[in-house]
């Protein structure tokens, strides 16, 4: 009778040993699906910069298990900087796309961090609000106006409506034929973060006034129209180009391929634009704004 007992116990002892695996394989492979495989947040773009009293846009998207939107889900949206960085609406539903976009404002120069949440989904976004830096740095060429038409002209504050502006030498002499390209460069006391820049200059029209003898007339044919952008490495020696601009006509606006941390920036082989009839020479500089950050506040 002890035997039988002994021998139902192991029984059942096996029994339940061979169920114990499979249940707990079902559990790993329930709680591994739902790890690997749950709801996912993204935010396009993954940094964000915004030029100061302007505002730009983050799209917010989620998708299931499977890779598919969702739509009507709740997502809202809060900046940890309101002195830097708001966001225009606190929060809505996505799209059919899964989507939700949210528009971010600059309201002064600096750092900040939006961070969206939609139920256990959080993601942030990092935000740098950018101004013109440009007055901070000492402006500098490769020759060509001085005085009231000298380099520091580029970066005075003083726009292209006032006609105040620095011209660079590319013709040598006046004969035919005999020019060069010029350049222009910009040098901060400290590390800065650039993003973009706008240069004024000339179309290919005249500028400043009609009659060729008023002392701000600019001849037709004397833009911006050509340049290799660089900045300066973290050697302090080495430039690395970043792009450039060929054959522009009238502002030239141009972005950096990504956020560059630097002391100094360059614009070299600079030339009016062919597709200018006129001087095709000396071309002029009203203003060269460059977007980044610190302030130069």
């Amino acid at each position: 009778m002890e035997n039988s007992k002994i021998s139902q116990n192991i029984l059942s002892e096996v029994h339940i040993k061979k169920h114990i695996t499979p249940v707990i394989v079902f559990i790993f492979t329930l709680v591994f699906c739902q790890t690997a495989f749950s709801n996912t947040i993204s935010i396009t773009p993954n940094l964000l910069f915004i030029d100061i009293q302007s505002s730009g846009t983050a799209t917010v998207k989620i998708l299931n298990d499977q890779k598919s939107p969702l739509s009507n889900v709740p997502v809202t949206a809060r900046s940890n900087k309101e002195s830097v960085a708001v966001v225009s609406s606190i929060g809505g539903l996505t799209n059919s796309n899964g989507q939700i976009s949210f528009t971010i404002a600059g309201i002064s120069n600096g750092t900040a961090t939006i961070t969206f949440n939609s139920n256990t989904l959080s993601k942030s976004l990092p935000v740098s609000v950018v101004s013109n830096i440009a007055p901070c740095a000492i402006a500098d060429s490769s020759g060509g106006g001085v005085d009231e038409f000298g380099p520091e002209m580029m970066n005075d504050g003083v726009e292209k409506n006032d006609c105040s502006y620095h011209w660079i030498r590319t013709r040598l002499v006046k004969e035919v034929g005999q020019k060069k390209t010029g350049w222009i460069r910009l040098d901060w006391d400290e590390d800065v973060t650039v993003t973009r820049m706008v240069i004024q200059t000339t179309d290919c029209n005249e500028s400043c006034g009609e009659d060729p003898d008023e002392a701000l007339y600019i001849d037709s044919g004397r833009n911006v129209g050509n340049g290799i952008v660089q900045y300066l490495d973290e050697d302090e020696i080495t430039w690395i180009t970043d792009g450039e601009f060929i054959e522009e006509i009238g502002d030239v606006e141009y972005s950096f391929t990504e956020p560059i941390t630097t002391k100094a920036i360059r614009i070299k082989k600079i030339s009016p634009s062919i597709q200018c009839n006129g001087q095709q020479s000396n071309p002029v500089v009203f203003e060269w704004k460059v977007y980044g950050t610190p302030s130069c506040n």
